[in-house]
Formats: C-alpha cells, sequence, structure tokens
C-alpha cells in the first residue's frame, strides 16, 4: 500500500534535501521495499539521527535471511525516539508484514507508533507484542486503529502475558471480528481475564464467519478466571474453559471452523475448581466428539473432575473426523481416579497420536495403566515422568518392567518416550537395559533421573546394539562424570 500523497511528498523532498535521486522510484525496488531510503527520509522528516546501524541490520542481516519479520528487539538498545523512527517507516513500507518484540516493556510512545502502523499500514499481517508491559488503554486504542484501516491484512495477534483486563479485551473483540481476512492465530494468554472478557471475546469471533472459519490456534491459558465469575445458567457454565464450551451456539460455531490448537493450560483455580460436581455440560463432549481440525488439546495444569476427564476422552473416542491428535493433560492431578478413567477409555482411542500424562500423582497406578497404554495402536508420544514419587524403591521395579513389555512389543507404535525428572536413579537401568532389543523409539528423555555413571554405561551399551535411537536423547542432569560422558560418546561412534 503506497503511502498517503502528502506523507509521501514530504519523504520525496526529504530525500531531495539528502541529494538521493530518484528517490521516488528506488524507495520501492530493492528486495526490502527501499527500507534504508524511508528511514533516511523519516528521520530528515523528524529531525532525528539517522543510524547507519540500522541502515546496516536491514540492508545485510535482513535482506540475506529474506525475512519479513521486523523484531525491536534487535534495536531496543537504541533510544526510544530511534525506534519510532524505526516504526513509522513500517506505515509506508511494502516489505515487513510481521512486527515482534517479547519480553521489553514499550514506551507509550513506541506502542503509539505501533498503534499507527496498524492503522495505516495494508501489509502487517502478523503483530507479536509478548510481555511487551501493555494495559488496556492499548487495547482500546489498538480496536481504534483497527477501525481506520479497512484493509489491514492483520490475521495473527499475540498479545500474551500483558494486562489487557476485561476492559481492553472486550474493545478489541469487536474489531478482531471485523478483519477482512478474520484471525488465524489469537494469543491472549496471561492477561488477567474474567470469564465475562473471555465469553465476550469468543461470542465476537464466532459472531465473524471469516474468524470462525479460519481460527487455527486459540491461546486463553493461564488467566485468572474464578468459579464464582461464572454465570450460573447451565448452558453458560462452562464459559471459563477459554470460552469454547460457553454454550452451543459458540461451540457450534467454532466445531464448523477449522481450530486445530486450543490451549487452556494452568486454570486450576477456574472452573473446575469445584470438583465436588460431577456435572459436566453436554456441550464439553460435543466438542471434542465433534470438532472438524483439532491437532493440539493442551490442558496442563488444570484441575479436571474426573467426569470432565472422562468425557474429553470419550468425545476424542468416537470423533471420526480427528487424527494425530496431541493431548496434554500433565499436572492435573489425576491420581488414581484419573488412572482408573485413563485404563477404561485409553486403549480404544484411535486418534491419540501423543499423550503426556506426567506429573499427575499415577504412582503404582501406572502399573496398570500401561498395560491397556500398551494395547492402544496410535499413540507415538508418551510422557510419563515425575509419576514416581510415592513408589517404594521395591515397587519401582514392578512398573518399569510392564513399561518394558509395553516399548519391546513387536509392533509397537511408540517412537518417542519421556521419564524426564522421574528420579529413578539406579532403576532407570531396567528401561535401559531394554533399549537394545527395542525397534521402534527414535527420541528417548531420561533427564533429570540420576542415573549417575553406571546409567551412563548401561545406555552405552544400549546404544551400542540399538540401531533406531539416533534422533534424539536426552540425559542431562543426570550426576554422570566424565567418565561416564565418555562410555556413552564412544558407543555413539560405533
Amino acid at each position: 500500500m503506497p503511502p498517503s500523497s502528502q506523507v509521501y511528498s514530504v519523504l520525496v523532498e526529504s530525500a531531495k534535501n539528502r541529494q538521493l535521486k530518484n528517490a521516488s522510484t528506488c524507495a520501492f525496488c530493492i528486495p526490502t521495499r527501499g527500507f534504508s531510503h524511508q528511514y533516511w527520509c523519516v528521520c530528515d522528516h523528524l529531525g532525528l539521527p539517522y543510524r547507519e546501524e540500522v541502515q546496516w541490520d536491514v540492508d545485510t542481516i535482513y535482506q540475506t535471511q529474506d525475512t519479513r519479520e521486523l523484531n525491536l528487539q534487535d534495536f531496543i538498545h537504541l533510544e526510544n525516539r530511534d525506534l519510532v523512527a524505526i516504526l513509522s517507516v513500517l506505515e509506508y513500507n511494502q516489505w515487513f508484514t510481521k512486527l515482534s518484540s517479547k519480553d521489553f516493556k514499550l514506551p507509550s510512545d513506541v506502542w503509539e507508533q505501533v498503534l499507527r502502523v496498524v492503522s495505516r499500514s495494508g501489509v502487517l499481517e502478523e503483530l507479536l507484542l509478548d510481555n511487551a508491559g501493555l494495559k488496556s488503554d492499548f487495547a482500546v486504542k489498538l480496536s481504534g486503529a483497527l477501525l481506520h484501516n479497512p484493509a489491514s491484512c492483520l490475521h495473527t495477534l499475540n498479545l500474551a502475558n500483558n494486562a489487557l483486563e476485561d476492559k481492553g479485551v472486550s474493545a478489541l473483540s469487536v474489531q478482531l471480528a471485523k478483519l477482512p481476512l478474520g484471525l488465524k492465530h489469537l494469543n491472549l494468554s496471561k492477561n488477567s481475564l474474567s470469564a465475562k472478557g473471555v465469553n465476550t471475546l469468543c461470542m465476537a469471533l464466532c459472531a465473524s464467519p471469516s474468524s470462525s472459519s479460519r481460527l487455527t490456534l486459540l491461546d486463553l491459558s493461564s488467566n485468572s478466571l474464578r468459579g464464582d465469575e461464572l454465570p450460573v445458567r447451565p448452558v453458560t457454565n462452562m464459559v471459563g474453559l477459554s470460552g469454547v464450551f460457553s454454550g452451543s451456539q459458540v461451540c457450534a460455531s467454532l466445531l464448523k471452523g477449522s481450530l486445530e490448537h486450543l490451549k487452556i493450560l494452568n486454570m486450576n483455580k477456574t472452573v473446575f475448581s469445584n470438583r465436588r460436581s460431577k456435572e459436566v455440560p453436554p456441550s464439553f463432549k460435543m466438542f471434542f466428539s465433534t470438532a472438524q481440525s483439532l491437532k493440539t488439546v493442551s490442558l496442563s495444569g488444570t484441575r479436571l473432575p474426573i467426569e470432565a476427564l472422562k468425557s474429553l476422552l470419550l468425545g476424542l473416542g468416537c470423533n471420526p473426523n480427528l487424527s494425530e491428535v496431541s493431548l496434554d493433560i500433565s499436572c492435573c492431578e489425576l491420581r488414581s481416579a484419573g488412572s482408573q478413567i485413563l485404563e477404561g477409555c485409553i486403549a480404544e482411542i484411535p486418534n491419540i497420536s501423543s499423550l503426556d500424562i506426567s506429573d499427575n500423582g499415577l504412582d503404582m497406578d501406572l502399573s496398570p495403566l500401561l498395560v491397556w497404554l500398551a494395547r492402544n495402536r496410535s499413540i507415538q508420544h508418551l510422557a510419563l515422568g515425575k509419576n514416581f514419587s510415592s513408589i517404594k524403591s521395591k515397587n519401582v521395579s514392578h512398573v518399569l518392567d510392564n513399561l518394558v513389555h509395553m516399548i519391546q512389543e513387536e509392533e509397537s507404535p511408540l517412537t518417542s518416550l519421556s521419564l524426564a525428572d522421574s528420579r529413578l536413579k539406579a532403576e532407570l537401568s531396567i528401561v535401559l537395559s531394554a533399549l537394545g532389543s527395542n525397534s521402534s523409539l527414535t527420541r528417548l528423555d531420561v533427564s533429570g533421573n540420576a542415573m549417575g555413571d553406571m546409567g551412563a554405561k548401561m545406555l552405552a551399551k544400549a546404544l551400542q546394539i540399538n540401531t533406531k535411537l539416533r534422533s534424539t536423547l536426552i540425559w542431562d542432569r543426570n550426576n554422570i562424570s566424565p567418565q561416564g560422558l565418555q562410555d556413552v560418546a564412544a558407543a555413539l561412534e560405533k
């Protein structure tokens, strides 16, 4: 999108003052669409010093890497006014389609300039401002910026780790629903949202035909939802779960779309905080049984009631539309009751390719669960770490024997196994010794097990025989001496 005639004339006049010949033509012909020339003009117009290192970074590093992402991290060592000048160029530059910043608190004059870019750019597609110190007033003004740019190409927005709160997100939702191309990725995790703000957002997205059909990633995890904030009407009492299950209309709208990644992590004090109730809204199971495009379901850190876990698994199990789903239910305090639900469902679920049940206090319940997991023919990646803390040493071997039987099956689909941070120590040798005859695993994570040099020796022997485990092996934090490292290195060379 070319700059407005008034501003463009200023840029050309500034270029003439700098004795840049044919500035109006060359500004758009080199790979970065003349960013350096435009930057020179903007500095001249604003009365700011021209930083040659900015020109060098763009013309050398950015151009060499052929990147269309302008990362503010590359320039945060400069003064705020320099950042404003750099951002000003994006109002007119046709090359950069992505603007990003992470873990940098944007000063008000800088984020105000970001808003001007959003309101004028016709090529900006992605805006990523993670942990930028933004508050609700930024979100309100961002909504206004989008309103003034009917030609906006924005489809990806990441405002994670800010404090937009309900006020900001509610105001922003109105314009997000009106984006011409619709949203593809939306990340508003850790934004101090309540059920009210989440519900407003999801209703707006579902009312937008373009967003509801294009949205593939929705991340509203780690927001401070509270059970007492939730609506009391049965049809909407799941609104805290990122609004996806807030009612049949909302749920149905998203199901018709292409949502692939649903992240609702670390809501351990939210709608599921009252675990006494066994009632789970029908919309919860309906979502997982009729979703069209889900690839990732992340519920880590969420205190799932047993009935919710059962509805989730049964929903996935009877959904003919899904395949190769990654399910993360780690750190959900499943314990014995959750293990029994998994035992009753997991063997017959045909579409889960990755299962993370680490850090759930399963302990001895792992033993029967592994028998049922071995019967599943679709799980390729399995994470079991942090589930051995309460098992007596004499009983660990029984659990690990069942794991060995699972990975030694002739037609085992398992290609990746994680036992990270389980502190198995010498008992890990039971698994390591079985690796020699394993023909399926290509990735293994045994980090954080304090196996020592004896474990390293067992690993080295297995690696001399195993011809498959060559993709990834993670074994740090195991109290291994240089001799142990040398044993493994020598085995890898053979």
